[in-house]
């Protein structure tokens, strides 16, 4: 089928133009209602079909962490604090820290 435009509905135009897919698809199915030729109802059902694709949001995206841990490593690094067991937090002379 060639996509020559034989219908043509402004308010449903102007909704897919804005971006308000939801809406438009719901304006294309009362145009598609009012066709009377099933070359236009195909295509006005191919156009509601994009706008109905359009709308639907992208997959949600699973929340890692690994990138501020190691931009936080990176950081204890820079500032001399990356020691083990934490003994840069640790107070000097206190027990633990003497030599055995």
């Amino acid at each position: 089928m060639t996509d020559i435009q034989r219908v043509s509905d402004l308010l449903a135009e102007e909704l897919d133009g804005k971006g308000l897919y939801r809406r438009a698809a719901s304006r294309w199915l009362v145009v598609l209602e009012q066709c009377a030729d099933e070359k236009d109802r195909e295509w006005v059902a191919l156009r509601r079909a994009r706008c109905i694709d359009s709308a639907r949001l992208p997959p949600a995206r699973a929340e890692g962490f690994g990138e501020v841990r190691r931009a936080a490593g990176a950081t204890h690094t820079r500032m001399g604090l990356a020691q083990l067991n934490g003994s840069a937090f640790r107070l000097k002379g206190k027990r633990g820290d003497q030599p055995t």
